[in-house]
């Protein structure tokens, strides 16, 4: 059924269906809790169906949605003092210069593990105040307007947030830049 603005509210919450696994990673990045992160992604949803008429054709739905969660995980933390320590991201890829080598499949695959293991567990000893900006631009490509906007801080902020979330993952990684 289309609404007068011209939404079809079956295809936008087709979109919004699609994006929950996204949702799940960026509450990870926040709460740094399983089961909250599919909590705050779960009621993310919920929200913006029942408010999708809020929506803005045109615009940044993923944006939409994650400010939504984050406007969600803010209420939770002013109403509860609780903050877990551990992030993962089940679908995180990366391309690790294995291409270059004969490895065998096995081999490539324990190789693949441990260093994304160790990348993980290196994202998830960063504080969310980097933790969140980085997670926004560098795994969900959103801008850093956009990120700027989710988050409610200045561009420049989120800026040099990435800059420095980033700097910290590669020392934790021991990959110091010069």
């Amino acid at each position: 059924m289309a609404d007068p603005a011209g939404l079809d509210e079956g295809a936008i919450a087709d979109q919004i269906a699609a994006l929950q696994p996204r949702l799940c990673r960026f509450a990870w990045s926040l709460s740094r809790d399983r089961d909250e992160a599919a909590d705050l992604a779960q009621e993310t949803v919920v929200r913006a169906l029942g408010s999708q008429w809020r929506f803005t054709p045109g615009t940044n739905l993923k944006a939409w949605l994650f400010q939504i969660l984050r406007n969600l995980y803010l209420n939770r933390q002013r109403s509860t003092s609780a903050h877990a320590e551990t992030v993962l991201f089940d679908d995180l890829d990366a391309n690790l210069g294995l291409a270059d080598r004969q490895v065998n499949p096995v081999e490539r695959a324990v190789i693949v593990k441990t260093q994304l293991e160790d990348v993980l567990a290196a994202f998830g000893s960063l504080p969310a105040l980097y933790a969140a900006p980085l997670h926004l631009t560098a795994v969900e490509g959103l801008t850093y307007l956009e990120t700027a906007r989710i988050l409610d801080i200045p561009i420049g902020t989120v800026m040099s947030r990435v800059y420095r979330g980033r700097q910290l993952l590669l020392t934790r990684l021991g990959k110091r830049t010069p």
